[in-house]
């Protein structure tokens, strides 16, 4: 489990060093991902967190639960899916259309954190409900998929703290 938790946040830190001012930092973001999502990805390991605190990992390695995305936009997602709340909503057995922008073609502006990039069903414009941060890794053997949600803010001692509820799925490419 600290294993996991450590991996997913690697990645967060990966991430907010990318989006951090200067072009060594674009050109970093730009190396660290890989954009080949197409192919066979069996899910291993589902995280939940609420405020950077890690409340729940469920271990899903020993189901056969795959999410095939094919050239075509086309995802096949198939096996027993879980009647989870939230994590599962965009992600149930059957095929649904998708778009992903890698990260590698846009990094976005100097100062600016790119956006999602995995659209699930032709989400409307602007809408935030079928947008998901994806992350396929340099090795292209591991991929995550999350997404956050603002929950709220809380005054501290030294300022604020957000709150925000935050999913993370992790999948390993099938050869």
């Amino acid at each position: 489990m600290k294993k996991i938790f450590f991996k997913i946040s690697a990645i967060f830190l990966i991430l907010a060093g990318c989006f951090s001012c200067g072009q060594e930092k674009i050109e970093e973001c730009q190396k660290i991902f890989s954009d080949n999502i197409v192919g066979r990805w069996k899910l291993t390991v589902v995280s939940v967190a609420v405020s950077n605190s890690l409340i729940d990992v469920t271990d899903y390695s020993k189901e056969n639960i795959i999410f095939d995305f094919q050239e075509n936009n086309k995802l096949v997602v198939t096996g027993p899916i879980p009647d989870v709340i939230v994590v599962f909503d965009d992600f149930q057995a059957g095929e649904h259309f998708y778009t992903f922008q890698s990260y590698n073609h846009d990094c976005g502006s100097v100062c600016d954190k790119p956006g999602p990039n995995l659209f699930i069903d032709k989400p409307e414009f602007a809408s935030e409900e079928r947008q998901y941060f994806c992350t396929i890794e340099l090795d292209d053997e591991t991929m995550q998929i999350s997404k956050s949600q603002f929950c709220g803010a809380i005054v501290v001692d030294d300022g604020f703290e957000i709150k925000a509820y935050t999913w993370g799925k992790r999948f390993i490419r099938i050869k």
